[in-house]
């Protein structure tokens, strides 16, 4: 009998890899499909179908309403340093522009107020959902808030370089849509890489 193989060994190797992980994300796809739950947007604290703050208790945007925007950035510190900052909730006015003040409730629970239109401030109560210390801060704002808004911020280290990756979702509020979190991070990025890291 002849051989029939026709493939090199290396080009079968990268087969094999390719396979396991279109198999795994056929699984997740399949899971997803069956079960109508999704572990990334439960990471992230949104649901995609109508009608589904309902059904999921971490959605606080209404489905088809809301502006997503993502934004990353490269810091020169460990990721574990920097979600100590972030965690810190008081210290987020320091660099986002439109935060006049974070005062925090509880551990899980802080009351946040902005700057918005016609010199108005605007304050509600957001709760963490999701935390991972040194990796992950999810958060939603509560039922009834004058914002509606939910978002992350993941901490992935590579080496000396941690990338700092903001996902945030809300529901526009005339003039306020109009902040930058891509200058917001520029600003984080600026304080943490001269040390200025406030003490816990």
């Amino acid at each position: 009998m002849h051989d029939r193989r026709n493939v090199a060994p290396s080009e079968r190797w990268l087969s094999f890899g390719a396979g396991m992980l279109l198999g795994a994300a056929a699984a997740h796809l399949l899971y997803r499909a069956a079960t109508g739950y999704c572990t990334i947007y439960a990471a992230l604290g949104i649901a995609s179908m109508p009608d589904g703050d309902a059904h999921n208790p971490n959605a606080s945007v209404p489905y088809g309403t809301g502006v997503r925007v993502e934004e990353t950035i490269a810091v020169e510190m460990p990721a574990s340093g920097l979600y100590a900052f972030w965690r810190r909730l008081e210290t987020l006015p320091q660099f986002m522009h439109h935060l006049d003040d974070v005062t925090v409730l509880t551990p899980t629970r802080s009351r946040w107020r902005v700057h918005a239109p016609a010199g108005r401030l605007l304050s509600w109560e957001a709760e963490i959902i999701n935390d991972v210390p040194g990796e992950l801060i999810g958060w939603r704002s509560l039922p009834g808030s004058a914002i509606n808004h939910a978002g992350s911020v993941h901490f992935d280290q590579r080496g000396s370089v941690t990338d700092v990756r903001v996902v945030l979702e809300y529901v526009p509020l005339a003039r306020f849509a109009g902040f930058s979190l891509a200058e917001d991070l520029q600003r984080f990025k600026s304080i943490v890489e001269r040390g200025e890291i406030c003490a816990s």
